[in-house]
């Protein structure tokens, strides 16, 4: 049994369907990609795994439990975490408050100040800017930030929406080698990233998602070798 399974989903806004008949799988401690144009449907699939936008129809299961109609901070207590597009901190809040709220579901605060030791051992500079607002750290802090939050509540399954989206090579580079490193602490990403070449070398599998349909799935190394996934995505046409 995979550790999310996603069959037949449906999902939208109004009368718009973003989602039509999406089936997927992802594995424990295996990096997914998730690659495709604009507005294909990737950040609605995303939501609609973590709680946020309600499927219309199918079947999204988590270690074998159904997640319909299950509320985000349900999702998040079973162990998914979500790092959205835009990162999404908090700007009012300190670095070490957005941290706490990662870990929202962790009573134990001497555990959780381990959490977050362990989150900022990923990501050194955000120890050092504990006390520093959120709105004032740079865009890739505020990716760091991000991630890290998403961390600190012990996922088993990260969903990662453009995390090297507008950042300098250098913290791409971070980020990304930070992504690659959890697998190696038992946990499995989804990954939709812009940067469809760095994310098919960085995954075991991917799949393209086309206007709101799975239309390719392979391995990352075969999707990369696709002559319509470099035509389209990896820009070799």
């Amino acid at each position: 049994m995979s550790l999310l399974e996603i069959h037949d989903l449906t999902a939208g806004y109004g009368p718009i369907r973003a989602l039509d008949g999406v089936s997927l799988a992802v594995n424990e401690s295996e990096i997914v990609a998730l690659i495709g144009a604009n507005g294909a449907g990737k950040t609605t699939l995303l939501m609609a795994i973590s709680g946020v936008v309600h499927p219309r129809g199918g079947v999204v299961r988590y270690e074998g439990t159904s997640l319909t109609g299950k509320k985000p901070h349900d999702v998040m207590r079973l162990g998914i975490a979500h790092a959205p597009e835009g990162r999404r901190i908090f700007p009012r809040l300190t670095v070490r408050e957005n941290l706490e709220l990662g870990g929202f579901t962790q009573t134990d605060r001497t555990r959780l100040r381990a959490d977050i030791d362990e989150a900022c051992g990923l990501f050194p500079v955000l120890g050092e800017r504990m006390d520093q607002l959120g709105g004032t750290l740079s865009g890739g802090e505020q990716q760091m930030l991000a991630i890290a939050r998403a961390l600190v509540g012990r996922p088993r399954l990260l969903l990662l929406d453009e995390p090297s989206l507008g950042l300098a090579p250098l913290i791409v580079a971070k980020v990304f080698e930070v992504i690659a490193s959890l697998t190696g602490r038992g946990i499995a990403v989804m990954l939709v990233e812009q940067n469809a070449r760095a994310a098919l070398k960085l995954a075991a599998r991917g799949y393209v998602l086309e206007t709101g349909r799975i239309t390719l799935t392979g391995s990352g190394a075969e999707l990369a070798a696709d002559r319509r996934v470099r035509d389209a995505y990896l820009g070799e046409g």
